[in-house]
C-alpha cells in the first residue's frame, strides 16, 4: 500500500522498457499453490522499491536479493520480478536475519534487497504466519489431507493473503539498512 492505496503491481525497468508485474502474473508463473508467496512478494518488492528506488522503477540488473526462506513460490516470484536467480544475483541463506524474524519451514521470513548501492533487510511483523498456519503448510502444501483439511487450508491461505494485501506498509514489515556486496 502506498498512501492507503492497495498495491496492484510492481514495476521494473528492463533492457527494452518497463515491465509491470501484478499478483495475477505472479500466480500464473509460480502456480496456484503459491498464492500466499505471491501476495507476500508483491508487498515486499513494492515496499523495497519505494525505499530503495524512490526516484522511479529500478532496473532489473541493479537488483540483488537474499532470501532467508527458499520456498519454491518465493523463489519463483523473486525470479519473475527481478531475474536475480537466472542472472546470478540471488543468495539463499536460511540462517540470515534477526532472531525475531518469523520462522519458516526452512529458514526465516527474512529478505535483503539491494538496488544499486542502497540495501535493506525486511522481515514480517508478528502474527502473519502463525505457528498454526505454518503447521498447515507443512501438512497440506503438497495436497495431502482430507477434503475438509484441504478446504480449511485454502480458507487459511486466503485469510493470510487478505491480511498481507490489506495491511498498512508500516505494520507489515520491519526493516533495517544492510550492506550487500
Amino acid at each position: 500500500m502506498t498512501a492507503g492505496v492497495p498495491v496492484q503491481c510492481v514495476v521494473v525497468r528492463d533492457q527494452d522498457g518497463m515491465v509491470a508485474i501484478g499478483r495475477d502474473d505472479l500466480v500464473r508463473y509460480a502456480g496456484p499453490g503459491q498464492i500466499v508467496a505471491t501476495a507476500l512478494c508483491l508487498r515486499l518488492f513494492a515496499r523495497a522499491f519505494a525505499d530503495l528506488s524512490p526516484e522511479g522503477p529500478p532496473h532489473r540488473d541493479d537488483i540483488r536479493v537474499l532470501v532467508g526462506f527458499p520456498g519454491a513460490g518465493i523463489l519463483d516470484c523473486v525470479e519473475m520480478i527481478t531475474r536475480a536467480r537466472t542472472r546470478g544475483r540471488l543468495t539463499v541463506d536460511p540462517e540470515a536475519g534477526p532472531p525475531d524474524a518469523p520462522a519458516a519451514i526452512v529458514g526465516r521470513f527474512y529478505f535483503e534487497i539491494a538496488v544499486g548501492s542502497r540495501a535493506s533487510g525486511y522481515w514480517l511483523a508478528d502474527g502473519y504466519f502463525t505457528d498454526a498456519f505454518v503447521d498447515q503448510i507443512r501438512r497440506h502444501q503438497d495436497g495431502q489431507g482430507t477434503r475438509e483439511e484441504l478446504a480449511a487450508y485454502q480458507i487459511a491461505k486466503h485469510t493470510v493473503i487478505g491480511r498481507l494485501l490489506g495491511a498498512p506498509d508500516d505494520a507489515l514489515f520491519h526493516s533495517r539498512k544492510v550492506h550487500m556486496p
